[in-house]
């Protein structure tokens, strides 16, 4: 499941042109591509991490090189040498038996191959016209279609095969940081999210839907992946109220006329920051394989929760001001109010805690924003069934 030597070596000869033109690019270096021959004396690897469910690992590989730079005069060696780094996320998913695989790992296996599709589709275009911060990707390898274990052969016995993905992306520049009551790094996330979230906006997102660049549902914890966190939720109380609303609620965001890729999994673990002239900082994010089609509100309800720890009505009005800024450079005609963004975020807000009340509490404790809606749809009385709140949802929310 792990790369070798010759692997990484393999990689970084493919990878190497597109390093040194971003790198020549960012410097206006005219500097000549030198031939991708590298030996593997050149080239080291280490491990970073391994991936959720032991579905592979994240690798560094750095590529040492006689620089093209001359050597100071007080230098005993004769030449310079630059070293180049980029990151592998080398994924293997493990044939289905015969039994399937469960809920959890079938989202994760998918989730993978989506972030495969996600940086040949649609990252290049976020890159060079949006000038969004993420890893820029230098090579994919992608195993064909995502098999979900449903293709049988002649015996009807499902054919048992691995699927292997490769992403390599460069390294990004940064450092982690909390968000947490620090207003330029909320900003910065703010304005991301907005760039990332206009330029996918409307019938855009429809078409990276269909060409599998994102997920069908954005974010990792929609209820249609989480019957098991549904299901374990308590009967009574507001709890209980909620977990009645909860398909309602679904169905509403799914409906929100405000559709975009969002990125599905805004924490602070998917972020790097880096300070900018004039003493503010800049945001960069990986980590895209919950980017799918929902409204961005969603984002902006989790990470409201779990990275920032208040949702702070000063910080809805800059998100918007900065969406709509985008949305007119883009030319839309349709604007969102900002009271549209709220009533979606309330909703978002309720969609979150549904699945925290499942999981487990993470975050802020946003239970009396949610106690809040449920209390405009059904007046502090749990109602008879899910209809009902459908109706109720209608009713208050559209």
């Amino acid at each position: 499941m792990s790369i070798n030597q010759t692997e990484a070596t393999r990689l970084a000869r493919i990878c190497l042109p597109k390093i040194l033109a971003h790198s020549n690019s960012n410097t206006g270096s005219d500097d000549d591509v030198p031939s991708t021959f590298l030996s593997d004396d050149a080239v080291s690897f280490k491990s970073l991490c391994r991936l959720w469910a032991g579905m592979g690992y994240i690798y560094q590989v750095t590529i040492a090189m006689p620089s093209s730079s001359p050597p100071s005069n007080n230098s005993k060696s004769k030449h310079k040498t630059s070293h180049n780094n980029f990151i592998i996320k080398h994924i293997v998913i493990p044939s289905p038996p015969n039994s399937r695989r469960s809920i959890g790992d079938e989202r994760k296996a998918y989730s993978y191959w989506i972030e495969a599709n996600f940086y040949q589709t649609l990252a290049p275009t976020l890159i060079e016209k949006y000038d969004l911060d993420i890893p820029i990707p230098y090579h994919i390898e992608l195993d064909g279609e995502f098999d979900n274990g449903d293709d049988a052969n002649s015996d009807n016995e499902v054919v048992e095969k691995d699927q292997t993905i490769t992403i390599c992306m460069s390294l990004l520049d940064g450092s982690p940081s909390s968000n947490r009551y620090n207003t330029n790094h909320i900003h910065a996330t703010l304005s991301w999210l907005a760039t990332l979230h206009a330029a996918t906006w409307g019938s855009r997102v429809d078409d990276y839907v269909q060409t599998k660049a994102v997920q069908p549902i954005g974010s990792y914890w929609h209820l249609d992946t989480r019957p098991d966190e549904h299901e374990s939720m308590s009967r009574r109380g507001w709890e209980g109220r909620l977990k009645l609303a909860a398909r309602a609620i679904h169905e509403r965001l799914r409906r929100d006329k405000m559709q975009c890729c969002i990125h599905g999994d805004a924490k602070d673990a998917n972020m790097l920051f880096q300070k900018v002239d004039g003493g503010g900082v800049s945001v960069c994010m990986y980590d895209f394989q919950y980017c799918g089609k929902a409204p961005p509100s969603v984002d902006l309800a989790y990470y409201f929760c779990v990275a920032v720890g208040d949702i702070n009505t000063d910080y809805i009005q800059y998100y918007h001001q900065q969406l709509i800024c985008i949305l007119q450079n883009d030319g839309i005609q349709s604007l969102p109010t900002l009271n549209e963004l709220e009533e979606s975020l309330s909703m978002a807000l309720c969609d979150f805690q549904r699945f925290m009340c499942g999981w487990g509490q993470w975050g802020s404790d946003i239970s009396g924003k949610v106690i809040k809606v449920l209390d405009r749809l059904d007046g502090g009385r749990m109602l008879n069934s899910e209809d009902d709140y459908r109706e109720a949802v209608r009713r208050e929310y559209g």
